[in-house]
């Protein structure tokens, strides 16, 4: 399973990572890791927005995504940029 890796700059902005295919039944997972600094992570029915609660990444650490459209960004507030990855979708 391949690594990808973005940066996010604009704190409160929520980035698609990605989705599940649509032929597939079954949600993904999708595991999230910060290097920098603590981010946040949801899932959503539609590639516009996430719908569910955000999960707190702290810095250095990962968490694992299950849904159909994958989301991360940085905290209202937070400062600089953010290195991310991500495994479990195909780009």
């Amino acid at each position: 399973m391949e690594q990808y890796v973005l940066r996010l700059d604009q704190a409160g902005q929520w980035t698609h990572l990605g989705s599940t295919p649509e032929d597939k039944k079954d949600d993904s997972e999708v595991v999230v890791r910060t290097f920098d600094v603590e981010i946040e992570g949801a899932t959503g029915s539609g590639p516009d927005a996430p719908d569910s609660d955000p999960v707190r990444v702290p810095a250095g650490q990962g968490r694992r995504l299950i849904g159909r459209h994958f989301f991360v960004r940085l905290p209202e507030g937070a400062t600089g940029s953010c290195r991310v990855s991500h495994r479990g979708l195909i780009e």
